[in-house]
């Protein structure tokens, strides 16, 4: 009756510097992704002192601009709870907004990538099997283009005027949405450095365990040649 013996890859020094990166790169996503801004917003409005001027088309537009990120969330969510429980009475309808969609799309594809990074971490400290780092960081890139193009579905519409203020904000009556209308509109509402971030380390992962993977399977190729030749001698 013949053994079948199964030989165990024996961990080299290279691995050990593949998997250290590969856990440092996967640790990075999350300080980064906290702390980064993650939204940029560039509103071009009038003063209300200027709303009259506006109507004649004679006045000064400003621009407040600001760049969102997670860690600055909870303040903004704040100041923004503070204003719409104030004169205006369209708080409930906003969550229920179907123009809030693609966010919420992308906000699920951001985390699925997020969530592989946890899970990539995971292969990176306990094995060895750069195929299933490559596969998971693959679709970690995959996720964030997902959630690139769903927001666009939004933004794009809002920053071309498709979108108003007061169907954001769900504000009913023509005289308010008129008023609304003219005291600004969105400029600019980009994606900024921690979903970037985000994006080019999932893509860097799978790039880096790609070239890994080519050289470990150049060196077995060399390694059975060299012992093949010996075996002929």
């Amino acid at each position: 009756m013949s053994k079948t013996k199964t030989l165990k890859k024996k961990t080299t020094a290279f691995d050990i510097v593949y998997r250290v990166v590969t856990a440092i790169a996967c640790i990075a996503i999350y300080p980064v992704f906290y702390f980064a801004d993650l939204i940029h917003i560039l509103i071009a409005h009038t003063d209300i002192s200027d709303l009259i001027n506006k109507f004649t088309e004679s006045n000064t537009l400003h621009a407040t601009e600001e760049s969102v990120s997670l860690a600055k969330l909870g303040e903004l969510i704040d100041t923004f709870s503070g204003f719409v429980d104030g004169d205006f009475s369209f708080k409930t309808s906003i969550l229920q907004n179907e123009l809030y969609r693609p966010l919420v799309v992308a906000a699920v594809f951001i985390i699925i990538a997020l969530v592989l990074g946890l899970v990539i971490l995971g292969f990176a400290v306990f094995s060895n099997n750069i195929k299933a780092v490559i596969g998971l960081s693959g679709a970690g890139f995959l996720s964030t283009i997902a959630a690139y193009i769903s927001f666009g579905f939004f933004a794009n519409p809002l920053m071309a005027g498709e979108i108003t203020l007061s169907q954001l904000f769900g504000i009913e009556g023509i005289i308010v949405s008129a008023i609304v209308k003219y005291l600004g509109e969105v400029v600019a509402f980009n994606l900024d450095g921690a979903f970037w971030s985000l994006m080019f380390i999932m893509l860097g992962i799978c790039v880096w365990s790609v070239s890994v993977l080519i050289v470990n399977k150049s060196d077995e190729k060399e390694q059975a040649m060299k012992k093949a030749e010996k075996q002929k001698q």
